[in-house]
């Protein structure tokens, strides 16, 4: 395992140039450096490292997570710096992660044609919760109203109907895509404001090792964090992460996800529709969000 020192030193290094780092940068490393990797330092005291020490410390296992919070602390500076891309490029080029680093940048510098390339080459397939025809699935969805109380296909009808919203692949219910997606938000326990959606999306991160969901983070951070990125049904937001209580939030979203037993997005939701949710939170490690996520 990568000492945990050198996690927050690389972290301080790609946000060290010009001025060096914000307000928000700061917040967001110190949040990560207690809540998620549990050192008692003032983050002030870390001497930042170059990117040749860092590969040279950085064991081969954690290189995907290192990247991952390289790459979101480029996303906490307002506004984008080319200077900002350049500096955690270096960062990243070291632990080979050459092309991951190219993602945030397409992101960053709003181009949008090679942002769609690069999630046909980065994305992951989108998980369906049922296998049916897409004019099918809000009438299966809306079935799972006849599950146990305390189920977890009762969770995810109550979901629905606690929001107040048409159901996925119902006239105004959004995609059906989506519904694998609001899933996620029931087994997590975490609600849909924009902290929520980031801290969601760095859990399961966290939940499969690093190995999976990069783009479903970084989408987040593009569409809460910086505001370059729109998708359908979301309104962007700049700074999320500069909120009161959203950094704490995201260190303790990847705090809990490292602490699941397996991906999460792997749960077959309509073939365990009946069971208990939280034997199933208990089978996947899940942890409570330490307060009522608002």
């Amino acid at each position: 395992m990568t000492d945990e020192h050198t996690i927050i030193g690389a972290l301080l290094g790609a946000a060290d140039f010009g001025s060096g780092p914000t307000s928000e940068q700061i917040r967001v490393i110190t949040s990560l450096a207690k809540g998620y990797l549990g050192l008692a330092v003032d983050v002030a005291s870390v001497a930042p490292i170059e990117p040749a020490e860092l590969a040279v410390a950085v064991d081969n296992g954690d290189r995907h997570r290192v990247i991952d919070l390289l790459i979101l602390v480029e996303f906490c500076r307002h506004p984008s710096d080319p200077a900002q891309a350049d500096r955690v490029e270096s960062y990243v080029n070291a632990l080979g992660g050459e092309d991951l680093a190219l993602v945030a940048r397409d992101i960053q510098t709003g181009h949008r044609e090679n942002v769609m390339a690069d999630w046909a080459r980065f994305g992951e397939a989108t998980t369906k919760i049922a296998d049916l025809p897409d004019d099918q699935v809000g009438s299966e969805l809306r079935s799972l109203g006849s599950c146990p109380e305390g189920s977890l296909g009762r969770a995810l009808y109550d979901f629905y109907v606690g929001m107040g919203i048409p159901f996925p692949g119902e006239p105004g219910g959004g995609a059906v895509s989506l519904a694998h997606h609001d899933f996620t938000h029931v087994v997590t326990g975490y609600g849909t404001t924009p902290p929520d959606e980031v801290a969601l999306q760095a859990m399961l991160t966290a939940s499969a090792n690093f190995d999976h969901h990069f783009s479903g983070l970084v989408a987040s951070l593009a569409l809460f964090e910086s505001a370059a990125f729109e998708i359908d049904g979301f309104v962007p937001k700049e700074g999320v992460l500069d909120r009161p209580g959203a950094a704490d939030e995201l260190a303790d979203a990847f705090r809990r996800g490292s602490a699941c037993t397996g991906d999460l997005t792997t749960i077959d939701v309509m073939a365990r529709k009946n069971d208990s949710l939280e034997a199933i939170r208990a089978e996947f490690g899940v942890i409570p969000v330490p307060l009522p996520v608002t």
